[in-house]
């Protein structure tokens, strides 16, 4: 089962969710240390009138992680336990973007559990996933990811499109964004279209405290980790493999293609790389 819903910030200003056809509503609430969305407090309480599940996200500036939670939890206010919490990970106004990414997120969403007992979501487009180690994020906080396959206009999809490639540290997104084009009745602008792969009683539970990520599977290490491994028989061939590896299975078989449709340095620099972290023991 799964909802469908949009996500909004001070471009959808006037927005009324009551009709607007969706079963959630993300409304961008703060940036930094000082940005309040102008249309935030007004969203929110239409999206809980209507009925309708409530999101409610921080835009990462690149600040102080810490300082930023609390700004961002400052704003929540009544909201704390009746709405999902999510930090939106971008690199545009965000310094700290490509230079310390999975350090300022886990602050940032570790102060957020310490003061609310909420787990916070963690919004990245989906390349980003591939590009750290995100496991000591992973391990704790669930992933809204983006990925469009075009920029047409497009409603709702039950089984959007994806590269095919994995998400990193996560076994799969549990929200996913898949158009900034999206086109519903009572908006005539471009919405940002989701899927959330949860249902209303997950959500609210998210909401209130309850509820956690399922623990990833292999946490301390990458595809290209699994991959290696895979490469030297560690999990065994076909379904043996399959079931071995689980949700990372899709994301490490990727990496095993792209090196053997590689050149040989790439291949030896994998390993080496490998052994660095991990020593030989575990595929030798």
């Amino acid at each position: 089962m799964s909802l469908n819903g949009i996500d909004v910030a001070s471009y959808q200003a006037g927005l009324e969710p009551a009709k607007v056809p969706c079963d959630f509503v993300i409304v961008k609430a703060t940036q930094g240390t000082s940005y309040t969305n102008p249309d935030f407090a007004r969203m929110a309480r239409e999206t809980v009138a209507a009925n309708k599940l409530l999101g409610i996200y921080h835009y990462a500036g690149g600040g102080d992680a810490r300082a930023e939670a609390d700004f961002f939890l400052g704003k929540c206010g009544q909201y704390i336990g009746k709405a999902i919490l999510c930090l939106d990970w971008e690199g545009e106004q965000n310094p700290k973007f490509g230079r310390d990414d999975v350090n300022w997120c886990k602050a940032f969403c570790d102060r957020v559990k310490d003061k609310t007992g909420v787990t916070c979501f963690v919004y990245m487009s989906k390349s980003v996933c591939r590009q750290h180690s995100w496991q000591p994020v992973a391990a704790s906080y669930p992933l809204w990811c983006a990925q469009y396959a075009n920029m047409s206009r497009t409603g709702y999809q039950s089984n959007p499109w994806t590269d095919g490639n994995g998400f990193g540290a996560w076994s799969r997104p549990t929200i996913y964004q898949y158009s900034s084009s999206g086109s519903l009745t009572g908006w005539g602008g471009r919405l940002d279209l989701d899927i959330c792969y949860l249902t209303e009683s997950d959500w609210r539970a998210y909401a209130k405290g309850e509820s956690k990520p399922a623990p990833v599977e292999f946490p301390d290490k990458t595809d290209a980790d699994l991959a290696v491994e895979i490469l030297f028989n560690v999990y065994g061939t076909g379904e043996a493999r399959k079931k071995a590896l689980g949700g990372r299975y899709t994301g490490a078989q990727e990496d095993v293609n792209r090196l053997l449709n590689g050149n040989k340095t790439s291949l030896l620099m994998a390993v080496q790389s490998y052994l660095k972290r991990h020593g030989a023991n575990t595929i030798l």
